[in-house]
């Protein structure tokens, strides 16, 4: 660009500098609302998650109690895939239909895996009575 053909100095901003400033800061303000709007929703879901983890921290305990009375009534499978189909059965029907079912069936399905984990590793004495990680 020559001198002829500039119309204002090169350290003074042009309408379109002024104008990508504005959109700039048009849009940190909408990323700024929209932070504040997400906040107490993401909050919800990670007070939601921490009682999740509490409850399957109960399961698991439960689990392993399942698994000494088990074991005490000389009851040797861990797998009990009557049981495994009811309570799939229970959670989609109790389901209101938000969460996707084949996610929810699929995401049950590892859990009770995870549970049965749980007493394999308690029967082969990988876990104490109290539940507690050896």
């Amino acid at each position: 660009m020559t001198d002829e053909t500039r119309t204002t100095d090169p350290g003074t901003p042009t309408d379109a500098d002024t104008a990508s400033d504005a959109g700039a800061a048009a849009d940190m303000d909408v990323a700024a609302d929209l932070g504040a709007a997400l906040a107490p929703l993401r909050e919800r879901i990670d007070a939601i998650d921490a009682e999740i983890v509490a409850l399957l921290n109960e399961r698991a305990r439960i689990a392993l109690e399942i698994g000494r009375v088990k074991d005490a009534q000389g009851q040797k499978p861990i797998r009990d895939p009557a049981r495994e189909a009811a309570v799939i059965e229970r959670v989609t029907s109790a389901s209101e239909g938000l969460f996707p079912q084949p996610e929810l069936v699929a995401l049950y399905r590892k859990l009770i895996a995870a549970t049965r984990k749980v007493q394999v590793e308690q029967r082969r004495g990988k876990r104490p009575p109290d539940g507690d990680p050896a």
